[in-house]
């Protein structure tokens, strides 16, 4: 057998491991951290459109949507789309 191949941890490599993992952990909880912040931006982003759209709707004619309102819709939609994503995509440290 080949001993360099899969040599044993010694303690230098034991101290490498963990601060390795103790930076993965702090890179995890800054990505999970602005991911948070990202989502509570887009939410505000959200309500702000949402609310615009109500607002300008309830001004015209119910059956009738102009272009612009279409639009704002489709943008609301993409917005909550990715809202949806952010909250399924959380940052962990693999097992």
């Amino acid at each position: 057998m080949n001993q360099t191949a899969n040599p044993t941890a010694d303690a230098n490599r034991l101290m490498e491991d963990s601060m390795k993992l103790q930076d993965n952990l702090k890179r995890f909880e800054k990505m999970n951290l602005q991911r948070q912040k990202d989502m509570t931006s887009d939410t505000a982003r959200l309500l702000e459109l949402a609310h615009q759209l109500k607002t300008e709707t309830d001004k015209g004619m119910p059956d009738t949507l102009s272009i612009l309102d279409i639009r704002k819709a489709e943008l609301i939609e993409k917005l909550a789309h990715s809202i949806q994503a952010k909250m399924r995509a959380s940052v962990s440290v693999p097992n």
